[in-house]
């Protein structure tokens, strides 16, 4: 009861708000982004994890604003830095936009978008590869499907087999998510990036999001260091099958018309 009172009351004047947040997309390298951000001097880690979680789970929500503040430094601690959230699910759920507006108001946002095909099967791989971990918790919610299964299952929901909802499909059309955030926000609140500069031009986009974040921008010494390094490399790979290339095909395809109008709505065109 008093852990209870002291988050409810306590924390919102003691802790300090996350400055931005990093919404998405799921598998399109937030993690390596929210790592080498927080290599910076005037960034903070969490004080718990990245992904706090608090828009898109009911049971973290449900806890209240204190209880998300809880994750973050105090405001001495603080200072003039900048803490973050790096939830990549924000993005997609209809919902979240309005639930970020309430709590945080016009808050900064980094979105990174990766090919929605790629993004599919990654997600794929990492779901897959839960069925040979140890937690029970990733266990219980593993895609034992092939990736062929899982998309046509997706394309036919009344044939789908599976116990979870990993939304393959519809987490790589982009161009729905980034609309409903528009209805909240600014265009000049969210900063977007195909993840493919990130990985060739990691000095232009870290320097991109430090102008968008009103920083400095990186020392060239800390740019070396993050190119020799690698964040987050799953250890779930497995080798492409003939089906898995078929529907990887079949995907290219699929994404056109909303990449089309992504590519519009942004004024850029990705090489997708």
């Amino acid at each position: 009861m008093v852990k209870q009172l002291i988050k409810r009351v306590i924390y919102p004047v003691i802790k300090s708000r996350p400055d931005f947040l990093i919404i998405g997309a799921q598998k399109a390298g937030t993690t390596s982004l929210y790592r080498y951000l927080t290599q910076h001097p005037e960034i903070l880690e969490n004080n718990t994890w990245k992904e706090i979680r608090y828009f898109d789970l009911p049971e973290n929500y449900s806890k209240g604003f204190g209880w998300y503040l809880g994750h973050f430094p105090s405001k001495f601690e603080k200072r003039n830095k900048l803490t973050c959230d790096a939830s990549p699910n924000y993005i997609y759920f209809k919902q979240i936009p309005s639930q970020i507006k309430k709590e945080l108001g016009s808050i900064k946002m980094i979105a990174v978008l990766r090919k929605p095909w790629d993004r599919a099967y990654s997600a794929w791989q990492m779901y897959h590869g839960f069925a040979n971990v140890s937690n029970d918790n990733l266990r219980e919610i593993a895609d034992k499907r092939t990736f062929a299964d899982a998309i046509e299952q997706e394309l036919n929901p009344e044939s789908n087999t599976a116990q979870y909802t990993y939304d393959y499909l519809d987490r790589g059309k982009y161009v729905d998510q980034l609309e409903n955030y528009y209805n909240y926000f600014d265009k000049d609140n969210i900063l977007i990036f195909n993840v493919d500069k990130f990985r060739t031009n990691i000095d232009g986009v870290l320097n991109r999001v430090c102008d968008f974040l009103n920083i400095a921008p990186f020392d060239p010494e800390t740019i070396m260091e993050i190119k020799q390094k690698k964040h987050n490399v799953g250890n779930y790979k497995f080798a492409k099958t003939p089906a898995d290339e078929e529907k990887l095909n079949f995907l290219k395809e699929y994404y056109v018309p909303f990449n089309e109008k992504l590519y519009e709505l942004l004024g850029e065109r990705y090489n997708w």
